[in-house]
């Protein structure tokens, strides 16, 4: 009894070892507030479905208003990751999920374009107002398990995407366009839980203060070079989870079906965010980045050209690959200019992100013209450019 006992502590001491580096910091608990924000923002592809008969939508308005989300979110994150290094991250946080979870609420009361418009685009402020400096709390951790910490970061929200479809798709289905509204005191209960949580955090300050050099001109360039590898994968992704429930359906599939592909990619995005980080930790940035940009290609040409499991084993894999560079760039562009991270967070995650609302418009006004399926085609080029962007950080790392 007494040898059983002591092999059991022994397994639960190891245990414990190996997830002490997941639990380090305040990164679980901002991954907790990532989920419930990205929960709250990404069922919209699953309410076109109703928006569209009710609205007379096109694809090209569909494209256009997630074009200006897009532009909106992505343009005020550096001023959001400013005052990130600058204020209280921690006030921000709280107040961006009370505000975005809120105002998404209400997307099903929209009587009209203009003002479905104008609500999602208030709303995608708010989502703009809370990466920044919640990667800034998520990354206070040694540099060793940054990437795990990212990861952990990234997987909450991926994992609040992957399920915001499938159960707002089923609230739809019994409630209608009103069942939105089980946002709001989602929202507003999560907002003053976060508030009563965090007064006992640290506010971060840029790793310069820590012994960290300012960045230079070289590390300006790697940063740009990261900014277009994000902003090559946002276009991608955006577009293909923007269009993919409409495509299955356009060539047979039921609603379930496409609502399950969508639930699919988003799932396997969340896998990929939660082991990306740890495996560059471990192997390095760049080839978890290149790895995944070269099978994000072979997934997608599988994805259109392949029926039932096969296309269904597509999505998994492109999401897979998508999900495994997200927090490797965050860390490469904190490391990059490590003086401000609030700010070169937003930075990846700002304006790295600004393609994504091209990517939908381009492919809608594709489709427009002639089908959906060659605006999907029209992706091919995007992974691409995204390794030539790697491959230029590369040189610019090595000059250093």
């Amino acid at each position: 009894m007494h040898t059983s006992n002591s092999l059991t502590t022994t397994t639960r001491g190891r245990l414990s070892a190996r997830l002490a580096p997941w639990r380090a910091g305040i990164a679980p608990l901002m991954s907790l507030a990532h989920l419930i924000l990205e929960a709250g923002f990404n069922f919209l592809p699953v309410t076109y479905v109703l928006l569209i008969p009710k609205l007379g939508l096109s694809y090209g308005q569909i494209g256009t208003m997630v074009l200006l989300m897009t532009l909106t979110g992505s343009l005020t994150q550096p001023l959001f990751g400013w005052l990130s290094d600058r204020g209280d991250p921690r006030l921000i946080v709280v107040i961006s999920v009370m505000w975005g979870g809120a105002l998404m609420g209400l997307v099903g009361f929209m009587p009209s374009y203009g003002w479905l418009m104008a609500l999602v685009v208030l709303a995608a402020v708010g989502s703009a107002a809370f990466h920044p400096p919640a990667a800034a709390l998520a990354s206070q951790t040694e540099a060793a398990n940054r990437g795990r910490a990212m990861s952990l970061f990234s997987v909450g929200g991926n994992l609040g995407a992957a399920v915001s479809p499938l159960l707002v798709g089923l609230a739809l289905s019994f409630g209608g366009l009103g069942a939105t509204a089980v946002l709001i005191p989602l929202s507003l209960l999560t907002g003053l839980l976060l508030a009563q949580r965090l007064r006992g955090v640290a506010v971060p300050r840029g790793r310069a203060a820590a012994g960290h050099a300012p960045a230079a001109v070289g590390s300006a360039a790697a940063l740009a070079a990261i900014i277009v590898v994000t902003g090559a994968r946002s276009y991608f992704q955006q577009a293909l989870m923007t269009y993919l429930p409409e495509w299955l359906r356009g060539n047979g599939q039921s609603l379930a079906v496409a609502g399950a592909a969508l639930t699919l990619f988003m799932v396997a995005v969340s896998i990929g965010s939660l082991f990306g980080g740890a495996l560059s930790d471990r192997f390095g940035r760049l080839p978890v980045i290149g790895v995944s940009l070269v099978m994000m290609t072979a997934g997608h040409w599988l994805l259109l050209r392949t029926v039932g499991a096969p296309q269904m084993a597509a999505v998994l894999l492109v999401g897979l690959m998508i999900g495994a560079s997200f927090p490797v760039t965050i860390v490469l562009a904190q490391e990059a200019w490590p003086g401000s991270v609030g700010f070169a967070s937003a930075l990846v995650m700002g304006i790295g992100w600004l393609p994504a609302g091209l990517g939908a418009w381009v492919v809608g006004r594709i489709a427009d013209g002639s089908t959906l399926t060659d605006g999907l085609h029209s992706l091919a080029f995007a992974p691409l450019v995204g390794l030539v962007a790697a491959g230029v950080f590369m040189v610019v790392e090595r000059r250093k």
